[in-house]
């Protein structure tokens, strides 16, 4: 008996020990390749390990909520409850990109169009000049920061939401729900005549790579640093690190965070950095 509890005190300090070494990040996969690829760098400098998981910005808010991580990832405009009860920065702007794969590479589209396609009022791929027959329409899963812009932007709900009003417009129930960036992508690529929307950094990266998508045009704009930057594009969000006001390595983090290194890691990755 004596040997057992010695064994469960031993556990009981090593995972103590391990808590104290780590850093838990949680939340938006837009915002995750940035903090993973800072991992290392950021274990050099402090020996303090990053423990960058995805899940979505709301998943991220509750981890934090119940003390299950340190920090959350929000690729979202922050509320202004969200802003008094946490502390926050905002690392970066990105913009939200319509993508698709036709063989038909410059769509442009009106928002009009977008809200169309998405409430299934536009169904066929000649009322959008593609030559095809139906449009697969692609979203996002709710409690994910992607979808939070979307919304905002088109003023059509994810039908996964609950109580909501009755005369509340909704996106098409038909269409398929993303969890994260990479699944938008995926899936875009391999469905023919598919339509979605992706962190407009992630998708630069895979066309970079030489995947088979096309970004299209909003009211006449293409998503770009420059639009981002000037503010032009009109799917423009915040990316945001959030954590408690009484967590003192997260707030080590953060500070961490104002060098070079992690504004040039923000701007290799396709995002705009916030200077701080």
């Amino acid at each position: 008996m004596k040997i057992f509890l010695f064994l469960v005190f031993a556990l009981f300090l090593q995972a103590d020990e391990i808590k104290k070494n780590s850093l838990v990040i949680s939340g938006a996969t837009t915002i995750q390749s940035i903090i993973e690829e800072l991992a290392k760098p950021y274990f050099d400098a402090m020996k303090i390990e990053l423990v960058v998981e995805g899940g979505g910005s709301e998943g991220g808010l509750k981890k934090l909520k119940e003390k299950m991580a340190d920090i959350a990832m929000v690729s979202r405009d922050l509320s202004q409850e969200e802003k008094s009860r946490y502390e926050y920065v905002t690392i970066a702007y990105d913009a939200v990109a319509i993508i698709h794969t036709n063989s038909e590479p410059n769509l442009t589209l009106t928002k009009e169009m977008l809200i169309k396609i998405y409430n299934g009022t536009i169904k066929e791929c000649k009322e959008i000049g593609w030559k095809c027959d139906n449009i697969t329409v692609i979203s996002k899963a709710i409690d994910r920061g992607t979808l939070a812009t979307f919304e905002a932007y088109t003023g059509l709900i994810s039908p996964r939401h609950k109580n909501l009003p009755i005369n509340v417009k909704l996106i098409r129930a038909d269409a398929w729900e993303a969890e994260s960036n990479i699944n938008s992508l995926l899936w875009v690529c391999g469905l023919k005549n598919s339509i979605g929307y992706v962190s407009y950094g992630e998708a630069k990266r895979y066309q970079d790579m030489s995947y088979p998508i096309h970004i299209s045009s909003i009211e006449g704009v293409f998503p770009s640093i420059e639009t981002i930057k000037n503010r032009h594009y009109p799917l423009i969000r915040e990316l945001n690190l959030v954590w408690n006001k009484d967590n003192k390595k997260a707030a080590q983090f953060i500070e961490w965070s104002k060098n070079q290194l992690f504004k040039q890691t923000v701007e290799k990755l396709g995002f705009v950095a916030v200077e701080r």
